[in-house]
């Protein structure tokens, strides 16, 4: 078994392109690492029914929905204690996410023209399902009747909650009325019972924006480093499928080393690149402080390997299976592909369906990229999780490794 072990490493040793992937990736890997960019407004999660708050009258809502939430704009020129109740009941009856733009201190922007340019503008460059202009006048209301016309609700959608929307801003009206105290004191007190409750298996975890940007980077690092890790197992495949070809493996056949311990030489190998590139990763990481990995050294070390040990022994389990160079490199940069997009490294999974996440859930660099998370908190039980994951792979890795060598041999024996 050595010897073939040895055999492997001086072919693969003297292959080119093996030494373009093992070095390439982990340099493209460190850039990446060492680049600053906020991703935090894709990963970090809305809370709920709180107000969205926008820094200008032209920014996009759009961009804050993205679960079928019934987006509301809205234009606040008042910006009272009263408009603020209203605003966080609505948003807090678990029906609209209400974005919110305070005019205040700009002058009387309630014209005619103000509402035509916006309405055109959110109508038609901008998707939401309502818009809400609170005029100035909102703050001089003393009845219900001078409130509802300080509030103007534009209907931008064919979206049926539209009616709701108004129903309930109606319903609030009405309630504040019919209290006769405080304002104020109503607009709390009316919606009480409408209010929803939503039990969801939302992430317990909760991610700083520098926190959320490490775990980004490490994601696009994944990304690079999983597509040295799955070529550089494609060239021990490339190996295993020459001495198929050439009669290597039925002599080999014929000694008292079996399938399987031929098999198990080439898995040596691939963890042995895989120990490989985890170095050359190592000396490239050096010009980075723990800082810029969001964990120590050894930990970021240690999830590359084993993430490098699933990948490289998955290629060349895929290389043996299907005896065919130009197979195994169009079946490993498909697997590398699906992997990494369906795995969230690009971009978040939350709000796909249930059918996608359960794809995702089969994905190595899933759980990689929640052990990065966890680890980034200080969560030490991330490790018990990935070498579990680990362990499993590497089983069915060997265990349809092993039968396909058999299965191999047998069909050879059976053709001679």
């Amino acid at each position: 078994m050595k010897t073939m072990i040895k055999t492997g490493m001086k072919l693969l040793l003297r292959t080119k392109a093996f030494w373009f992937f093992l070095i390439l990736t982990p340099l493209l890997s460190t850039l990446v690492l060492k680049s600053k960019f906020d991703s935090s407004a894709a990963y970090i999660q809305k809370e709920e029914g709180k107000i969205v708050e926008l820094s200008k009258a032209e920014e996009k809502v759009a961009y804050n929905g993205g679960n079928g939430e019934y987006l509301v704009k809205v234009y606040d020129a008042s910006e009272s204690e009263i408009s603020e109740g209203i605003l966080k009941n609505l948003a807090g009856s678990g029906m609209y996410m209400i974005c919110r733009v305070k005019l205040s201190g700009q002058g009387n922007v309630f014209t005619e023209d103000f509402v035509n340019r916006h309405m055109k503008a959110d109508g038609f460059e901008d998707r939401m399902g309502a818009a809400i202009y609170i005029t100035s006048e909102f703050t001089k209301a003393s009845t219900a009747k001078e409130m509802a016309e300080s509030i103007k609700v534009y209907s931008l959608s064919d979206d049926e909650r539209t009616d709701l929307l108004i129903s309930d801003i109606e319903f609030l009206i009405n309630g504040c009325e019919e209290a006769g105290t405080d304002f104020l004191e109503a607009v709390n007190s009316v919606f009480e019972h409408k209010k929803v409750i939503t039990v969801s298996g939302k992430k317990s975890t909760t991610l700083t924006v520098d926190q959320v940007n490490r775990k980004t980077q490490i994601g696009y690092s994944f990304a690079f480093m999983t597509l040295g890790f799955v070529f550089c197992g494609i060239f021990v495949a490339h190996a295993a499928i020459t001495e198929q070809k050439n009669g290597v493996f039925t002599r080999i056949g014929l000694t008292k080393a079996g399938p399987v311990q031929y098999f198990a030489s080439k898995l040596a190998t691939s963890v042995i690149i895989s120990l490989m590139s985890t170095g050359v990763m190592g000396i490239c990481s050096l010009i980075m402080s723990p800082d810029d990995l969001g964990m120590s050294r050894l930990k970021f070390l240690l999830m590359i390997f084993m993430l490098g040990l699933i990948f490289s022994s998955i290629s060349m389990l895929l290389g043996i299976l299907l005896g065919d160079v130009m197979s195994a490199n169009v079946a490993a940069f498909s697997v590398w592909c699906l992997s990494a997009l369906l795995s969230g490294l690009y971009f978040p999974l939350s709000d796909v369906s249930n059918f996608i996440k359960m794809l995702s859930s089969l994905m190595p660099q899933k759980w990689f990229l929640n052990a990065s998370e966890k680890i980034i908190i200080g969560d030490n039980t991330a490790f018990g999780m990935i070498l579990c994951i680990t362990a499993a792979y590497l089983m069915v890795v060997i265990s349809l490794g092993s039968l396909g060598i058999k299965l191999r041999r047998t069909s050879e024996w059976g053709n001679s």
